[in-house]
């Protein structure tokens, strides 16, 4: 990783997945499929049974529509995944045991997903030591805990001092709205501030937008190629499929 030119930044603010967490080849529609495998496997431990297809649409028809309402509402805010969780489980007809379980599958594949940026966590550290903070800044539907709790298991010891998320401030990277509530927080100006991240939009151009000095890290070309494949390959999957989308859905997670 070539290092950022710290400059007079007293603050280092980070983005989190594919920045300090790196996700792997697997593209999001994949990732949900194997959180919708693994739900329905625990859910079924416990005397729920919900088949895997049905908990992956009810999955996906939530998150679109709780999108669509907020770009009408707030726009500049975000979707809370407990809020998720807590509308597939009305769905699912799940009581608390059925929701506690959707919401640790999803962690629970996050962890298996997901590895530390080990040269940008070496980076940060020596920053931390030289009296610089270090925070991290993420556009999420997970709250602050959920970040801390990823950070802890899978890079125990970093030096990220605070989390700051859009589920959190109800405001996000990409429109801009969160920086201004983040530099009020930390009690800085953004002059005082380097953050980093991998999208151009919401962790440069609108970082810049707010006077905030921004430095862009990219995952590597193969990487972007291979989840873009994995993403092509699952909806040629479901669109192959005779009987629809849900049918084909079931046949995989079988």
């Amino acid at each position: 990783m070539r290092p950022p030119e710290i400059g007079h930044a007293t603050l280092v603010s980070c983005d989190v997945f594919d920045t300090l967490l790196h996700r792997d080849h697997r593209s999001e529609t994949r990732r949900l499929r194997d959180v919708a495998v693994l739900a329905s496997r625990r859910l079924a431990e416990c005397g729920f049974v919900r088949d895997p297809a049905t908990v992956w649409r009810t999955r996906i028809d939530v998150q679109r529509h709780a999108y669509r309402a907020l770009d009408l509402a707030d726009p500049s805010g975000d979707v809370r995944f407990a809020d998720i969780v807590d509308a597939m489980s009305q769905i699912l007809a799940l009581d608390a045991r059925g929701a506690a379980i959707l919401h640790e599958a999803e962690i629970a594949v996050e962890r298996r997903q997901l590895a530390p940026n080990q040269p940008l966590f070496s980076w940060l550290g020596t920053q931390a030591k030289a009296g610089r903070r270090i925070i991290a800044v993420s556009d999420t539907y997970h709250t602050a805990a959920t970040i801390a709790h990823l950070l802890d298991t899978l890079a125990p010891g970093h030096p990220i001092a605070a989390i700051h998320t859009s589920a959190d401030y109800d405001a996000t990277k990409r429109t801009g709205a969160i920086f201004p509530k983040v530099l009020h927080v930390e009690g800085v100006h953004p002059g005082d501030v380097l953050h980093i991240g991998d999208d151009f939009t919401a962790d440069v151009a609108m970082a810049r937008a707010k006077g905030i000095r921004a430095w862009q890290v990219v995952r590597p070309r193969h990487v972007r190629l291979r989840r873009k494949m994995d993403a092509v390959r699952a909806r040629l999957l479901h669109a192959l499929s005779p009987t629809g989308p849900s049918a084909r859905l079931g046949s995989r997670f079988a």
